[in-house]
């Protein structure tokens, strides 16, 4: 059975790439059909897809997804949504209450994640990236950091942001501690990390966890291998979806 994989575009390629290197049998769609990689079957519409398929990922603008998805998951096709899987809280609810869907949480399989902790005082996250996404920052990046933030707790409140120098900044609680986190597209100086009570460092890009400045942990993880095997072996978090719909709640408040 085949792997339906919707959307070759930035993300979508890294998909691709791991999941032939990972061996799997292979269908893709793109409505670029400059886009064709083969030998694999290559379609520019969904619909048109006629082989049996044991999975589903959609990459593509967040416009399009839960079309895509709910056609697949209405089938019973397990399917792995790109974030934001919606654009809407609303327009999610279509999807949300099927078996087979999940949101994809990469950064959920970084090591920093053993060392997560309630802070006591206060905690800063900057996430600035090299390239662009679809929305907004505060969709593109952002994301992540909500969706590990509810790993922690649940009660999380956002209220304030600012834009400084394309640097987008939100201000808020978790569990009444004052937390920031920075979001940047195009930034000079990439980076993913959090600090806790500026003790903890936990940074996401290089796979490290610093203590007082000193390195106490390194990992080598392919997060995107590891989530991938999850979703295809039916062992991926089904939490993703009620995380994913809350982080929705969360964003749709902020201006875009």
């Amino acid at each position: 059975m085949h792997i339906l994989l919707v959307g070759l575009g930035n993300m979508g390629n890294k998909y691709f790439w791991k999941l032939e290197q990972m061996g799997e049998k292979l269908i893709l769609c793109d409505i670029d059909p400059s886009k064709e990689k083969r030998p694999h079957p290559f379609y520019c519409h969904f619909g048109d897809v006629k082989e049996e398929l044991r999975a589903v990922i959609v990459a593509v603008d967040p416009r399009e997804h839960v079309g895509i998805a709910k056609e697949f998951l209405k089938r019973g096709v397990p399917v792995l949504l790109e974030k934001p899987p919606a654009l809407n809280s609303r327009e999610f609810e279509n999807i949300k209450d099927y078996q087979g869907l999940y949101v994809s949480e990469i950064e959920s399989y970084s090591v920093c994640v053993e060392f997560f902790r309630k802070p006591k005082k206060s905690l800063r996250i900057q996430r600035y990236g090299r390239g662009r996404g679809y929305l907004s920052p505060l969709w593109d990046l952002a994301w992540h950091d909500l969706y590990l933030l509810q790993r922690i707790s649940r009660n999380i409140s956002l209220e304030d942001i600012s834009v400084e120098e394309n640097v987008w900044t939100i201000r808020g609680f978790l569990d009444h501690v004052p937390f920031s986190l920075s979001v940047a597209w195009e930034h000079p100086d990439p980076k993913r990390v959090w600090y806790i009570d500026e003790e903890i460092m936990l940074d996401f890009g290089q796979e490290r966890v610093y203590q007082d400045g000193k390195l106490i942990k390194e990992g080598n993880r392919d997060k995107l291998k590891l989530m991938v095997e999850d979703f295809l072996q039916g062992k991926f978090d089904k939490e993703s979806v009620e995380r994913a719909y809350t982080n929705l709640k969360l964003l749709e408040k902020l201006p875009l």
